[in-house]
């Protein structure tokens, strides 16, 4: 398959301060990518150079991708607006009917589970509803590549599951290109079809996994799987 984005040798500082040191990777289509490390070694930086809100200081940052879909770990909706509405909102642009817009914005909802609730405000929907209309407005544009930085950070423990498995499933069956930030290792075993683990600032790729060919049967890894998962604990208890 044809990679999405290609970084060769990526230094990034801000500030004096070095964040990302010779990173040298690639997104290829169709896949999802896990991306983990410890707190701000600059896994969040590397996914704005990725979708080009920042570029990098040497090294080049090849973009394949016309349109990119960004979750957040809030999921910053408009508190004035219903969730039909911050999802539409993203389409003032190439849907100039407010019919045309409100009827994508419903199919979107539908397709994350919050058929119902198009003209409830955030503040009138659970944590995990809100990420979901997150997800919605993020799909909305038709992203070629969708970029999800710690999402479900925020959730509890038993929500945060249910809306890992939704995100599982939604990817599994668009077959979207994707990366996914997380801190939590078992998380990024379960999602990706590869793992990048990265070191401490300044961030450097200390190995990459290739998970397609693991077993997985939800969240219940096999002994391959549970032999990385260790792995990657020892090597972040260790950096």
């Amino acid at each position: 398959m044809k990679p999405l984005v290609v970084l060769r040798q990526v230094y990034k500082s801000f500030h004096h301060l070095p964040v990302l040191e010779g990173i040298s990777c690639q997104v290829e289509a169709g896949e999802v990518v896990s991306l983990v490390g410890p707190s701000g070694c600059g896994k969040s930086t590397l996914l704005r150079l990725m979708c080009g809100v920042e570029s990098p200081d040497r090294g080049a940052v090849e973009r394949r991708f016309q349109r990119v879909g960004f979750v957040f770990q809030e999921a910053r909706l408009l508190p004035w607006l219903t969730a039909l509405d911050n999802v539409g909102l993203v389409l003032l642009g190439s849907m100039p009917l407010r019919e045309e817009r409100e009827a994508h914005a419903r199919r979107l909802l539908a397709d994350v589970g919050l058929e119902g609730f198009e003209g409830y405000h955030p503040a009138q929907l659970s944590g995990g509803m809100r990420q979901r209309v997150a997800i919605a407005r993020a799909l909305a544009v038709a992203p070629d590549f969708l970029l999800l930085d710690e999402p479900f950070a925020g959730l509890d423990f038993a929500l945060r599951l249910r809306m890992l498995d939704f995100l599982r499933h939604l990817l599994a069956d668009d077959g979207r290109t994707a990366v996914y930030v997380t801190h939590d290792v078992r998380e990024a075993l379960a999602l990706g079809d590869r793992m990048v683990l990265l070191s401490s600032r300044p961030a450097r790729i200390q190995q990459v996994f290739d998970l397609r060919d693991k077993p997985k049967d939800g969240w219940r890894l096999g002994p391959e799987l549970r032999q990385i998962e260790t792995e990657v604990m020892m090597a972040l208890l260790a950096d």
